[in-house]
């Protein structure tokens, strides 16, 4: 004969199942059981006094005039830090050095037009590229061999 699970006993202490099954030391169980759940649903006992001297308290701290709240000084450091920090930046860009135009004589800006075209054009082709910058030692490893 097998006993019942503690599901079954859970079951049938709030009336869901009922298993014809009944034994003593299943009777026990259900006992325990029982007894725990009475326990637990138990109104604690908290005397009037306790109650009144927590009401008191209450009102108490309710006619106090409320205290300055501190809790924007962290968000108020935080926005000036902030305002102040783009302030140095744009003043930094608005006053940083700008080069001046310099007039160079027709021969020699042909010459610079052509290494410059020269310069972008590497540039660009090095942009372009979708090998990694780390991947040419390798290449030139290759090619050695």
């Amino acid at each position: 004969m097998s006993h019942l699970t503690d599901d079954e006993l859970i079951d049938r202490l709030y009336g869901i199942g009922r298993n014809p099954h009944e034994c003593d030391q299943c009777s026990q169980r259900l006992r325990v059981i029982a007894e725990l759940r009475d326990q637990s649903i138990a109104k604690p006992e908290v005397s009037s006094d306790f109650l009144a001297a927590q009401r008191r308290a209450i009102y108490a701290r309710l006619s106090e005039s409320p205290r300055p709240s501190r809790i924007w000084a962290p968000a108020t450091v935080g926005a000036l830090c902030l305002a102040a920090a783009g302030l140095i930046a744009y003043h930094a860009s608005t006053t940083a050095i700008r080069p001046t135009p310099v007039h160079v004589s027709h021969t020699i800006a042909h010459a610079d037009s052509a290494a410059d075209a020269q310069l972008f054009s590497d540039v660009y082709a090095m942009e372009d590229s979708t090998e990694p910058r780390a991947a040419a030692p390798i290449h030139k490893l290759m090619e050695e061999n």
